[in-house]
Protein backbone atom coordinates (compact mmCIF):
# COMPACT_ATOMS: atom_id res chain seq x y z
CA UNK A 1 0.00 0.00 0.00
CA UNK A 2 1.53 3.13 -1.23
CA UNK A 3 1.05 6.73 0.36
CA UNK A 4 -1.48 7.75 -1.57
CA UNK A 5 -3.39 4.84 -0.49
CA UNK A 6 -2.41 5.28 3.36
CA UNK A 7 -3.53 8.91 3.11
CA UNK A 8 -6.81 8.19 1.85
CA UNK A 9 -7.20 5.58 4.27
CA UNK A 10 -6.68 8.07 6.73
CA UNK A 11 -9.22 9.93 5.62
CA UNK A 12 -11.78 7.78 5.54
CA UNK A 13 -11.09 6.75 8.75
CA UNK A 14 -11.53 10.52 9.93
CA UNK A 15 -14.91 10.95 8.12
CA UNK A 16 -15.76 7.67 8.86
CA UNK A 17 -15.33 8.48 13.13
CA UNK A 18 -16.73 11.97 12.37
CA UNK A 19 -19.77 10.17 10.35
CA UNK A 20 -20.12 7.66 13.53
CA UNK A 21 -20.53 10.26 16.14
CA UNK A 22 -23.72 11.99 14.13
CA UNK A 23 -25.14 9.16 13.07
CA UNK A 24 -27.33 8.71 15.81
CA UNK A 25 -28.18 12.44 15.54
CA UNK A 26 -29.01 11.72 11.71
CA UNK A 27 -31.49 8.64 12.88
CA UNK A 28 -33.24 11.04 14.91
CA UNK A 29 -34.05 13.34 12.36
CA UNK A 30 -34.75 10.39 9.96
CA UNK A 31 -37.94 9.20 12.56
CA UNK A 32 -38.62 12.45 12.47
CA UNK A 33 -38.81 12.55 8.64
CA UNK A 34 -40.94 9.29 8.90
CA UNK A 35 -43.28 11.24 11.14
CA UNK A 36 -44.60 12.91 7.90
CA UNK A 37 -43.86 9.63 5.84
CA UNK A 38 -45.83 6.74 5.77
CA UNK A 39 -43.94 2.93 5.41
CA UNK A 40 -46.10 0.61 3.58
CA UNK A 41 -45.75 -3.00 4.74
CA UNK A 42 -48.03 -5.02 2.30
CA UNK A 43 -51.39 -3.64 3.04
CA UNK A 44 -50.90 -2.17 6.21
CA UNK A 45 -49.76 1.76 7.01
CA UNK A 46 -47.79 3.17 10.19
CA UNK A 47 -47.42 6.26 11.02
CA UNK A 48 -44.97 7.42 13.27
CA UNK A 49 -45.51 9.71 15.95
CA UNK A 50 -43.70 12.35 17.98
CA UNK A 51 -44.39 10.46 21.00
CA UNK A 52 -42.68 7.61 19.80
CA UNK A 53 -39.53 9.25 19.63
CA UNK A 54 -39.62 8.41 22.95
CA UNK A 55 -39.22 4.87 22.14
CA UNK A 56 -35.50 5.81 20.78
CA UNK A 57 -32.75 5.32 22.89
CA UNK A 58 -29.12 6.18 21.74
CA UNK A 59 -26.83 3.43 23.38
CA UNK A 60 -22.67 2.95 23.65
CA UNK A 61 -19.85 4.29 22.86
CA UNK A 62 -17.65 3.53 19.58
CA UNK A 63 -15.04 0.70 20.45
CA UNK A 64 -11.96 1.29 19.05
CA UNK A 65 -11.00 -0.92 15.63
CA UNK A 66 -8.05 -3.27 15.58
CA UNK A 67 -6.09 -2.72 12.44
CA UNK A 68 -3.21 -5.17 11.48
CA UNK A 69 0.20 -3.42 9.73
CA UNK A 70 -1.35 -2.84 6.21
CA UNK A 71 -4.11 -0.99 7.83
CA UNK A 72 -6.70 -3.74 7.39
CA UNK A 73 -9.44 -3.50 10.12
CA UNK A 74 -9.94 -7.05 11.67
CA UNK A 75 -12.51 -5.60 14.18
CA UNK A 76 -14.23 -2.48 13.82
CA UNK A 77 -18.18 -1.36 14.38
CA UNK A 78 -21.38 -0.60 12.38
CA UNK A 79 -24.36 0.61 13.55
CA UNK A 80 -27.46 -1.65 14.76
CA UNK A 81 -30.80 -0.89 15.62
CA UNK A 82 -31.76 -3.29 18.09
CA UNK A 83 -35.02 -4.27 20.25
CA UNK A 84 -34.96 -4.34 23.49
CA UNK A 85 -36.76 -4.62 27.01
CA UNK A 86 -37.15 -2.93 30.48
CA UNK A 87 -39.09 -3.08 33.05
CA UNK A 88 -41.69 0.00 33.32
CA UNK A 89 -43.55 0.62 36.95
CA UNK A 90 -47.38 0.71 36.11
CA UNK A 91 -47.10 0.04 32.44
CA UNK A 92 -50.54 -0.60 32.05
CA UNK A 93 -50.03 -3.45 29.77
CA UNK A 94 -48.80 -7.26 30.97
CA UNK A 95 -45.80 -8.63 29.75
CA UNK A 96 -48.24 -11.18 28.43
CA UNK A 97 -49.99 -9.17 26.44
CA UNK A 98 -46.89 -7.12 24.94
CA UNK A 99 -45.15 -10.49 24.14
CA UNK A 100 -48.75 -11.37 22.08
CA UNK A 101 -48.64 -8.61 19.89
CA UNK A 102 -44.69 -8.53 19.72
CA UNK A 103 -43.77 -12.21 18.82
CA UNK A 104 -44.82 -12.43 15.46
CA UNK A 105 -43.42 -8.58 14.41
CA UNK A 106 -40.01 -9.92 15.50
CA UNK A 107 -40.52 -13.34 14.00
CA UNK A 108 -39.42 -15.84 16.91
CA UNK A 109 -41.55 -18.07 19.45
CA UNK A 110 -43.60 -16.39 22.51
CA UNK A 111 -41.51 -18.92 24.90
CA UNK A 112 -38.59 -17.80 23.20
CA UNK A 113 -39.33 -13.92 23.22
CA UNK A 114 -40.94 -14.51 27.08
CA UNK A 115 -37.46 -16.07 28.02
CA UNK A 116 -35.32 -13.35 26.79
CA UNK A 117 -37.63 -10.61 28.66
CA UNK A 118 -37.33 -12.43 31.94
CA UNK A 119 -33.76 -13.26 31.67
CA UNK A 120 -32.18 -10.63 33.69
CA UNK A 121 -32.76 -7.05 34.78
CA UNK A 122 -31.33 -3.55 33.29
CA UNK A 123 -32.16 -4.14 29.13
CA UNK A 124 -32.70 -6.55 27.44
CA UNK A 125 -32.23 -7.55 24.20
CA UNK A 126 -35.09 -8.75 22.11
CA UNK A 127 -33.62 -8.75 18.53
CA UNK A 128 -30.60 -7.83 17.98
CA UNK A 129 -30.46 -6.41 13.65
CA UNK A 130 -34.65 -4.88 13.44
CA UNK A 131 -35.50 -4.46 9.84
CA UNK A 132 -37.30 -1.02 9.31
CA UNK A 133 -40.75 -2.51 9.40
CA UNK A 134 -39.78 -3.73 13.49
CA UNK A 135 -38.79 -0.25 13.87
CA UNK A 136 -41.65 1.42 12.62
CA UNK A 137 -43.97 -0.96 14.43
CA UNK A 138 -42.23 -0.36 17.41
CA UNK A 139 -42.04 2.80 17.37
CA UNK A 140 -45.75 3.95 16.11
CA UNK A 141 -47.27 1.45 19.06
CA UNK A 142 -44.98 2.77 21.84
CA UNK A 143 -48.01 3.82 23.81
CA UNK A 144 -48.98 0.02 23.81
CA UNK A 145 -45.54 -1.46 24.17
CA UNK A 146 -44.29 -0.22 27.47
CA UNK A 147 -40.59 -0.85 28.25
CA UNK A 148 -40.04 -1.78 24.76
CA UNK A 149 -37.55 0.61 22.72
CA UNK A 150 -35.25 1.10 19.87
CA UNK A 151 -31.79 1.11 20.87
CA UNK A 152 -29.31 2.56 18.15
CA UNK A 153 -26.08 1.06 19.45
CA UNK A 154 -22.85 0.65 17.44
CA UNK A 155 -22.29 -3.89 16.97
CA UNK A 156 -18.70 -4.95 16.77
CA UNK A 157 -18.08 -6.11 13.29
CA UNK A 158 -15.50 -8.45 12.07
CA UNK A 159 -14.97 -8.30 8.77
CA UNK A 160 -12.80 -11.32 7.80
CA UNK A 161 -14.60 -13.90 9.61
CA UNK A 162 -12.31 -15.99 11.39
CA UNK A 163 -9.18 -14.55 9.86
CA UNK A 164 -6.98 -14.32 13.37
CA UNK A 165 -9.57 -15.11 15.64
CA UNK A 166 -7.75 -16.78 18.89
CA UNK A 167 -5.70 -13.52 18.55
CA UNK A 168 -8.75 -11.26 18.18
CA UNK A 169 -11.04 -12.87 20.71
CA UNK A 170 -14.71 -11.50 20.81
CA UNK A 171 -16.76 -9.00 23.02
CA UNK A 172 -20.06 -10.05 25.21
CA UNK A 173 -21.79 -9.24 28.16
CA UNK A 174 -19.29 -8.79 31.55
CA UNK A 175 -18.77 -11.63 33.63
CA UNK A 176 -20.67 -12.40 36.69
CA UNK A 177 -16.97 -12.11 38.71
CA UNK A 178 -16.38 -8.58 36.90
CA UNK A 179 -19.03 -6.74 37.07
CA UNK A 180 -18.31 -5.06 40.01
CA UNK A 181 -15.07 -4.16 39.06
CA UNK A 182 -16.07 -2.84 35.37
CA UNK A 183 -18.75 -0.91 36.98
CA UNK A 184 -16.03 1.06 39.22
CA UNK A 185 -14.41 1.70 35.92
CA UNK A 186 -17.64 3.79 35.49
CA UNK A 187 -18.63 1.17 32.68
CA UNK A 188 -22.33 1.01 32.00
CA UNK A 189 -24.40 -2.18 33.52
CA UNK A 190 -25.34 -3.26 29.73
CA UNK A 191 -21.56 -2.74 28.63
CA UNK A 192 -20.28 -5.00 26.48
CA UNK A 193 -16.55 -6.26 27.00
CA UNK A 194 -13.74 -8.10 25.41
CA UNK A 195 -14.03 -11.64 26.64
CA UNK A 196 -10.71 -13.06 24.79
CA UNK A 197 -7.36 -12.15 22.78
CA UNK A 198 -7.27 -8.81 22.35
CA UNK A 199 -10.31 -7.97 22.76
CA UNK A 200 -9.73 -8.62 26.33
CA UNK A 201 -5.84 -7.62 26.74
CA UNK A 202 -6.51 -3.98 25.34
CA UNK A 203 -10.12 -3.88 26.71
CA UNK A 204 -9.49 -0.58 28.45
CA UNK A 205 -7.87 1.54 25.35
CA UNK A 206 -10.73 -0.44 22.97
CA UNK A 207 -13.47 0.97 25.45
CA UNK A 208 -12.50 3.96 25.20
CA UNK A 209 -12.20 4.32 21.66
CA UNK A 210 -9.23 4.32 20.82
CA UNK A 211 -7.30 1.90 17.51
CA UNK A 212 -5.07 -0.69 18.24
CA UNK A 213 -2.41 -1.08 15.45
CA UNK A 214 -0.76 -4.60 15.86
CA UNK A 215 1.76 -6.18 14.00
CA UNK A 216 -0.21 -8.74 12.59
CA UNK A 217 0.17 -9.78 8.38
CA UNK A 218 -3.21 -10.65 7.50
CA UNK A 219 -2.15 -11.71 4.26
CA UNK A 220 0.22 -14.39 5.85
CA UNK A 221 -2.22 -14.88 8.92
CA UNK A 222 -4.51 -16.25 6.02
CA UNK A 223 -2.07 -18.34 4.57
CA UNK A 224 -1.18 -19.77 7.91
CA UNK A 225 -4.36 -20.84 8.51
CA UNK A 226 -5.32 -21.86 5.48
CA UNK A 227 -2.43 -24.23 4.86
CA UNK A 228 -3.21 -25.48 8.90
CA UNK A 229 -6.42 -26.38 7.76
CA UNK A 230 -5.77 -27.97 4.30
CA UNK A 231 -3.21 -30.27 5.81
CA UNK A 232 -5.75 -31.37 8.80
CA UNK A 233 -8.24 -31.87 6.31
CA UNK A 234 -5.64 -34.04 3.99
CA UNK A 235 -4.25 -36.27 6.70
CA UNK A 236 -7.60 -36.89 8.30
CA UNK A 237 -8.71 -37.85 3.98
CA UNK A 238 -5.24 -40.27 4.29
CA UNK A 239 -7.25 -42.16 7.40
CA UNK A 240 -5.78 -39.84 10.35
CA UNK A 241 -8.85 -39.61 11.30
CA UNK A 242 -7.74 -38.50 14.89
CA UNK A 243 -5.86 -35.80 13.91
CA UNK A 244 -8.28 -32.51 14.89
CA UNK A 245 -6.00 -29.59 15.78
CA UNK A 246 -2.77 -27.86 14.71
CA UNK A 247 -0.72 -24.56 15.26
CA UNK A 248 1.41 -22.25 13.83
CA UNK A 249 3.13 -19.06 15.04
CA UNK A 250 5.80 -16.64 12.68
CA UNK A 251 7.41 -13.71 14.37
CA UNK A 252 10.17 -11.50 13.42
CA UNK A 253 13.34 -12.86 15.33
CA UNK A 254 14.76 -9.03 15.43
CA UNK A 255 11.44 -7.12 16.77
CA UNK A 256 9.76 -10.01 18.49
CA UNK A 257 7.09 -8.99 16.09
CA UNK A 258 3.91 -11.71 15.62
CA UNK A 259 3.74 -11.82 11.98
CA UNK A 260 1.01 -14.05 12.48
CA UNK A 261 -0.55 -16.80 14.68
CA UNK A 262 -3.04 -19.78 14.08
CA UNK A 263 -4.83 -22.05 16.09
CA UNK A 264 -6.88 -24.83 14.38
CA UNK A 265 -9.89 -25.39 14.81
CA UNK A 266 -10.93 -21.54 13.83
CA UNK A 267 -14.21 -19.97 14.95
CA UNK A 268 -16.18 -16.48 13.70
CA UNK A 269 -15.60 -13.53 16.35
CA UNK A 270 -19.07 -12.04 14.92
CA UNK A 271 -20.88 -15.54 16.68
CA UNK A 272 -20.95 -13.86 19.83
CA UNK A 273 -22.36 -10.52 18.42
CA UNK A 274 -25.88 -10.51 19.68
CA UNK A 275 -25.19 -13.79 21.24
CA UNK A 276 -23.81 -17.04 20.04
CA UNK A 277 -26.61 -19.70 18.92
CA UNK A 278 -26.75 -23.47 20.18
CA UNK A 279 -24.90 -24.64 16.58
CA UNK A 280 -22.31 -21.99 16.62
CA UNK A 281 -21.27 -22.46 20.24
CA UNK A 282 -21.24 -26.29 19.86
CA UNK A 283 -18.38 -25.79 17.41
CA UNK A 284 -16.91 -22.89 19.10
CA UNK A 285 -16.25 -25.52 22.55
CA UNK A 286 -13.98 -27.25 19.90
CA UNK A 287 -12.00 -24.53 19.25
CA UNK A 288 -12.43 -22.26 22.26
CA UNK A 289 -8.59 -22.52 23.01
CA UNK A 290 -6.03 -20.93 21.51
CA UNK A 291 -3.77 -23.78 21.20
CA UNK A 292 -0.68 -21.59 19.54
CA UNK A 293 -0.61 -20.57 23.38
CA UNK A 294 -1.82 -23.10 25.85
CA UNK A 295 -1.37 -26.07 24.09
CA UNK A 296 1.42 -28.05 25.60
CA UNK A 297 3.68 -30.63 23.27
CA UNK A 298 6.26 -32.64 23.53
CA UNK A 299 8.86 -31.43 21.06
CA UNK A 300 10.63 -34.35 20.06
CA UNK A 301 13.82 -33.70 17.76
CA UNK A 302 12.97 -30.11 17.79
CA UNK A 303 14.76 -30.13 20.87
CA UNK A 304 18.20 -31.44 19.67
CA UNK A 305 19.54 -27.78 18.78
CA UNK A 306 19.37 -27.02 22.80
CA UNK A 307 20.72 -29.61 24.22
CA UNK A 308 24.01 -29.27 21.63
CA UNK A 309 23.86 -25.93 22.35
CA UNK A 310 23.78 -26.56 26.28
CA UNK A 311 26.45 -29.26 26.19
CA UNK A 312 28.84 -27.04 23.83
CA UNK A 313 28.21 -24.07 26.94
CA UNK A 314 29.42 -26.79 29.30
CA UNK A 315 32.31 -28.45 27.63
CA UNK A 316 31.01 -31.78 26.82
CA UNK A 317 31.58 -31.82 23.52
CA UNK A 318 33.42 -29.72 21.18
CA UNK A 319 32.05 -28.83 17.93
CA UNK A 320 34.66 -31.73 16.42
CA UNK A 321 33.04 -34.41 18.72
CA UNK A 322 31.99 -37.70 16.80
CA UNK A 323 29.62 -40.40 17.88
CA UNK A 324 29.50 -43.80 16.20
CA UNK A 325 25.85 -44.30 15.68
CA UNK A 326 25.40 -48.53 14.93
CA UNK A 327 21.48 -48.01 14.94
CA UNK A 328 21.19 -48.27 19.00
CA UNK A 329 22.98 -47.35 22.31
CA UNK A 330 22.51 -49.16 25.43
CA UNK A 331 22.15 -47.50 28.82
CA UNK A 332 22.12 -50.59 32.03
CA UNK A 333 20.01 -53.26 30.57
CA UNK A 334 17.90 -50.90 28.35
CA UNK A 335 18.63 -50.63 24.29
CA UNK A 336 17.73 -47.49 23.06
CA UNK A 337 16.99 -47.61 19.39
CA UNK A 338 17.58 -45.23 17.18
CA UNK A 339 14.85 -43.85 14.29
CA UNK A 340 16.89 -45.46 11.21
CA UNK A 341 17.35 -49.22 12.38
CA UNK A 342 20.68 -49.47 10.86
CA UNK A 343 22.17 -46.16 12.32
CA UNK A 344 24.25 -43.58 10.86
CA UNK A 345 28.01 -44.52 11.17
CA UNK A 346 30.14 -42.09 12.38
CA UNK A 347 28.13 -38.69 13.29
CA UNK A 348 29.65 -35.24 12.97
CA UNK A 349 27.57 -32.80 15.08
CA UNK A 350 25.91 -30.67 12.16
CA UNK A 351 25.01 -34.09 10.23
CA UNK A 352 23.50 -35.34 13.89
CA UNK A 353 20.84 -32.63 13.40
CA UNK A 354 20.76 -33.47 9.38
CA UNK A 355 20.18 -36.44 10.12
CA UNK A 356 18.85 -36.00 13.41
CA UNK A 357 20.33 -39.28 14.55
CA UNK A 358 19.06 -40.16 17.97
CA UNK A 359 21.83 -41.79 19.12
CA UNK A 360 24.24 -39.26 19.45
CA UNK A 361 21.90 -37.03 21.18
CA UNK A 362 21.71 -39.72 23.57
CA UNK A 363 25.22 -40.24 24.21
CA UNK A 364 25.61 -36.48 24.46
CA UNK A 365 22.23 -36.09 27.59
CA UNK A 366 24.44 -39.24 28.75
CA UNK A 367 27.40 -37.21 29.05
CA UNK A 368 25.81 -34.12 30.82
CA UNK A 369 24.93 -36.27 33.83
CA UNK A 370 28.73 -37.29 33.57
CA UNK A 371 27.49 -41.25 32.39
CA UNK A 372 28.60 -43.77 33.34
CA UNK A 373 29.69 -42.71 36.74
CA UNK A 374 33.85 -42.84 37.21
CA UNK A 375 32.91 -43.46 40.66
CA UNK A 376 30.45 -44.28 43.51
CA UNK A 377 27.12 -46.29 42.68
CA UNK A 378 24.43 -45.93 40.35
CA UNK A 379 21.78 -44.70 43.06
CA UNK A 380 24.28 -42.31 43.97
CA UNK A 381 24.67 -40.82 40.71
CA UNK A 382 20.61 -41.16 40.11
CA UNK A 383 20.10 -39.21 43.08
CA UNK A 384 22.89 -35.96 41.98
CA UNK A 385 24.57 -36.18 38.88
CA UNK A 386 21.51 -37.28 36.61
CA UNK A 387 18.77 -35.06 38.71
CA UNK A 388 21.42 -32.32 38.12
CA UNK A 389 21.72 -32.88 34.17
CA UNK A 390 18.13 -32.63 34.47
CA UNK A 391 17.72 -29.58 36.00
CA UNK A 392 20.53 -28.11 34.17
CA UNK A 393 19.03 -28.45 30.46
CA UNK A 394 15.69 -27.40 32.38
CA UNK A 395 17.40 -24.34 32.86
CA UNK A 396 18.93 -23.61 29.79
CA UNK A 397 15.82 -24.26 28.08
CA UNK A 398 14.13 -21.69 30.23
CA UNK A 399 16.68 -18.70 28.35
CA UNK A 400 15.01 -19.59 25.54
CA UNK A 401 11.33 -19.17 26.64
CA UNK A 402 10.57 -22.69 26.50
CA UNK A 403 10.13 -23.20 30.36
CA UNK A 404 9.20 -20.06 31.24
CA UNK A 405 5.96 -17.37 30.06
CA UNK A 406 7.12 -16.01 26.95
CA UNK A 407 5.50 -12.45 27.74
CA UNK A 408 3.04 -12.73 24.49
CA UNK A 409 0.52 -9.86 24.87
CA UNK A 410 -2.98 -12.25 24.40
CA UNK A 411 -4.43 -14.16 27.59
CA UNK A 412 -4.15 -17.57 28.48
CA UNK A 413 -0.51 -18.70 28.05
CA UNK A 414 0.78 -22.18 29.43
CA UNK A 415 4.55 -22.35 30.71
CA UNK A 416 6.52 -24.97 29.40
CA UNK A 417 7.53 -27.73 31.61
CA UNK A 418 10.42 -31.12 31.82
CA UNK A 419 9.08 -34.46 33.50
CA UNK A 420 11.51 -36.23 35.31
CA UNK A 421 10.37 -39.97 35.88
CA UNK A 422 13.26 -41.03 37.53
CA UNK A 423 14.86 -43.69 35.14
CA UNK A 424 18.47 -44.41 33.88
CA UNK A 425 17.26 -43.47 30.40
CA UNK A 426 15.73 -40.04 31.16
CA UNK A 427 18.82 -38.13 30.54
CA UNK A 428 19.21 -39.89 27.02
CA UNK A 429 15.35 -39.22 26.65
CA UNK A 430 15.42 -35.54 27.47
CA UNK A 431 18.22 -34.71 25.40
CA UNK A 432 15.83 -36.10 21.85
CA UNK A 433 12.67 -33.87 23.49
CA UNK A 434 10.90 -36.63 25.11
CA UNK A 435 10.48 -35.92 28.42
CA UNK A 436 9.43 -32.24 28.19
CA UNK A 437 6.37 -30.21 26.75
CA UNK A 438 6.45 -26.65 25.47
CA UNK A 439 4.19 -23.83 23.37
CA UNK A 440 4.15 -23.36 19.81
CA UNK A 441 5.28 -19.86 20.69
CA UNK A 442 7.74 -20.93 22.66
CA UNK A 443 9.21 -22.91 20.11
CA UNK A 444 9.37 -19.99 17.64
CA UNK A 445 11.02 -17.79 20.36
CA UNK A 446 13.21 -20.27 20.31
CA UNK A 447 13.89 -20.88 16.90
CA UNK A 448 14.20 -16.73 16.63
CA UNK A 449 16.81 -16.52 19.11
CA UNK A 450 19.20 -19.02 17.39
CA UNK A 451 18.13 -17.06 14.26
CA UNK A 452 19.50 -13.72 15.60
CA UNK A 453 22.06 -15.05 17.57
CA UNK A 454 21.08 -15.46 21.05
CA UNK A 455 18.68 -13.05 22.20
CA UNK A 456 15.12 -13.73 23.23
CA UNK A 457 12.54 -10.93 22.84
CA UNK A 458 9.44 -10.97 23.72
CA UNK A 459 6.42 -11.55 21.29
CA UNK A 460 4.29 -9.01 20.95
CA UNK A 461 0.99 -8.37 18.84
CA UNK A 462 0.79 -4.42 20.21
CA UNK A 463 2.35 -1.74 17.41
CA UNK A 464 0.40 1.29 18.48
CA UNK A 465 -2.16 2.51 20.63
CA UNK A 466 -3.92 5.88 18.86
CA UNK A 467 -6.17 8.27 20.03
CA UNK A 468 -9.23 8.87 18.22
CA UNK A 469 -7.72 11.87 16.75
CA UNK A 470 -4.74 9.80 15.63
CA UNK A 471 -2.48 10.97 18.34
CA UNK A 472 -0.44 8.41 19.71
CA UNK A 473 -1.23 6.77 22.97
CA UNK A 474 1.74 3.92 22.98
CA UNK A 475 4.38 2.98 21.05
CA UNK A 476 5.88 -0.30 21.24
CA UNK A 477 9.49 -0.59 21.36
CA UNK A 478 11.14 -4.26 21.01
CA UNK A 479 11.82 -5.78 24.26
CA UNK A 480 15.03 -8.10 24.63
CA UNK A 481 14.23 -10.38 27.36
CA UNK A 482 17.94 -11.76 27.84
CA UNK A 483 20.72 -12.60 25.74
CA UNK A 484 22.12 -16.55 26.04
CA UNK A 485 25.86 -16.47 26.21
CA UNK A 486 26.50 -18.77 23.11
CA UNK A 487 30.30 -19.20 21.40
CA UNK A 488 29.77 -17.59 17.98
CA UNK A 489 31.55 -20.57 16.52
CA UNK A 490 29.51 -23.09 18.59
CA UNK A 491 26.20 -21.01 17.72
CA UNK A 492 27.61 -21.03 13.94
CA UNK A 493 27.97 -25.26 13.77
CA UNK A 494 24.01 -25.74 15.06
CA UNK A 495 23.28 -22.94 12.78
CA UNK A 496 24.99 -24.94 9.99
CA UNK A 497 23.36 -28.68 10.89
CA UNK A 498 19.96 -26.93 11.04
CA UNK A 499 20.80 -25.77 7.08
CA UNK A 500 21.49 -29.35 6.37
CA UNK A 501 18.31 -30.01 7.34
CA UNK A 502 16.63 -28.42 4.54
CA UNK A 503 19.38 -28.55 2.05
CA UNK A 504 21.90 -31.93 2.35
CA UNK A 505 20.40 -34.69 0.36
CA UNK A 506 19.92 -36.95 3.15
CA UNK A 507 18.54 -33.46 5.39
CA UNK A 508 14.87 -34.91 7.15
CA UNK A 509 13.34 -32.06 5.32
CA UNK A 510 15.36 -31.75 2.23
CA UNK A 511 12.33 -33.11 -0.16
CA UNK A 512 10.50 -30.94 1.79
CA UNK A 513 12.32 -27.77 0.85
CA UNK A 514 13.53 -28.67 -2.59
CA UNK A 515 13.98 -25.81 -5.00
CA UNK A 516 12.89 -23.36 -2.26
CA UNK A 517 14.46 -20.12 -2.72
CA UNK A 518 15.60 -19.02 0.39
CA UNK A 519 18.01 -20.90 2.50
CA UNK A 520 15.74 -22.18 5.58
CA UNK A 521 17.41 -23.29 8.51
CA UNK A 522 14.98 -25.80 10.08
CA UNK A 523 14.83 -28.75 12.56
CA UNK A 524 11.72 -31.29 12.55
CA UNK A 525 10.56 -33.25 15.01
CA UNK A 526 8.72 -36.44 15.86
CA UNK A 527 8.10 -36.96 19.35
CA UNK A 528 6.56 -40.30 20.61
CA UNK A 529 3.50 -41.14 22.10
CA UNK A 530 3.36 -44.25 22.78
CA UNK A 531 0.71 -45.00 20.11
CA UNK A 532 1.80 -46.16 17.11
CA UNK A 533 1.29 -43.64 13.76
CA UNK A 534 0.07 -41.06 16.58
CA UNK A 535 3.76 -39.16 17.01
CA UNK A 536 3.23 -35.35 16.70
CA UNK A 537 4.98 -33.53 14.23
CA UNK A 538 7.06 -30.35 14.33
CA UNK A 539 8.78 -28.07 12.75
CA UNK A 540 10.81 -24.94 13.79
CA UNK A 541 12.95 -22.84 11.76
CA UNK A 542 14.08 -19.44 10.36
CA UNK A 543 14.61 -17.65 7.04
CA UNK A 544 17.00 -16.74 4.95
CA UNK A 545 19.88 -18.01 6.78
CA UNK A 546 22.41 -15.05 6.51
CA UNK A 547 19.79 -12.20 8.24
CA UNK A 548 16.38 -13.66 8.77
CA UNK A 549 13.54 -12.28 8.84
CA UNK A 550 10.98 -15.12 9.61
CA UNK A 551 11.15 -17.43 12.30
CA UNK A 552 8.50 -20.71 12.55
CA UNK A 553 7.00 -23.08 15.04
CA UNK A 554 4.30 -25.34 13.30
CA UNK A 555 3.10 -28.18 15.63
CA UNK A 556 0.12 -31.13 14.36
CA UNK A 557 -0.11 -33.61 16.92
CA UNK A 558 -0.72 -37.18 15.84
CA UNK A 559 0.47 -36.51 12.36
CA UNK A 560 3.35 -38.45 12.77
CA UNK A 561 6.69 -37.63 10.83
CA UNK A 562 7.64 -33.66 11.00
CA UNK A 563 8.46 -33.08 8.08
CA UNK A 564 5.95 -34.88 6.05
CA UNK A 565 2.87 -33.10 8.35
CA UNK A 566 4.26 -29.81 9.69
CA UNK A 567 7.42 -29.32 7.42
CA UNK A 568 5.05 -28.50 4.34
CA UNK A 569 2.81 -25.99 6.55
CA UNK A 570 5.90 -24.22 7.61
CA UNK A 571 7.27 -24.21 3.75
CA UNK A 572 4.13 -22.22 2.86
CA UNK A 573 4.30 -19.72 5.99
CA UNK A 574 8.03 -18.67 5.12
CA UNK A 575 7.45 -18.80 1.24
CA UNK A 576 4.36 -16.34 1.74
CA UNK A 577 5.93 -14.16 3.77
CA UNK A 578 9.32 -13.86 2.28
CA UNK A 579 7.63 -13.60 -1.61
CA UNK A 580 5.73 -10.81 0.40
CA UNK A 581 9.08 -8.82 1.79
CA UNK A 582 11.00 -9.70 -1.79
CA UNK A 583 7.56 -8.28 -3.99
CA UNK A 584 5.65 -5.83 -1.44
CA UNK A 585 2.60 -5.54 -3.52
CA UNK A 586 -0.13 -5.20 -0.98
CA UNK A 587 -3.62 -7.14 -0.99
CA UNK A 588 -7.02 -7.17 0.63
CA UNK A 589 -7.04 -10.81 2.30
CA UNK A 590 -10.26 -13.30 1.46
CA UNK A 591 -12.47 -13.66 4.50
CA UNK A 592 -12.43 -17.60 5.92
CA UNK A 593 -16.25 -18.14 6.76
CA UNK A 594 -17.73 -21.11 7.85
CA UNK A 595 -20.25 -22.61 5.57
CA UNK A 596 -22.81 -24.80 7.75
Amino acid sequence: MGKKELTMEKRRQRRADVFFRVLIVLFTLLILRLAHVQIQQGERVFHVTEHSLNELVAFGSRRGDIVDRDHHRLATNQVAYQIVYSDVKDQGQDTETIIERLAPVLGIAKSILRQRMISSSGLRLLSPHASERVIAFVLENASTLPGVHVLVTPIREYPYGALADHVLGYIGAMPKSMVKTYLQRKYQPNSLVGLDGLEVQYEKWLHEGDQLDITLDCNLQAVMQKALQTQIQSLQYQGYSWVTSGVAVAMDPYTGDVLALGSYPCFEPAWFVGGISQHHFRHYVQAANNLAISGLYMPGSTEKPLTLLHALAKGVITRQTVVEDPGYLMVGNTRLHEWKLDGFGKVSLPYALAVSSDVYLYQVGLWLGHYPPLRGTINAWMKKDRVDAFRGLQDYAKQFGLTSITGIDLPGEAQGYFHDHGLLSDLAYMAIGQDQAYTAIGLCQYAAAIGNGGFRLQPTLLHAILAPNGRVLVKHRPRILNHIPILNADLAAVRQGMLWVTTKRKGTAWSTFLGDKYAVAGKTGTAQTGVNGRDIASFIGFAPFDHPKIAVAVIIPGAGEGYLSSGPVARKIIDAYLNEVQNPKRSTPIPIHFHD
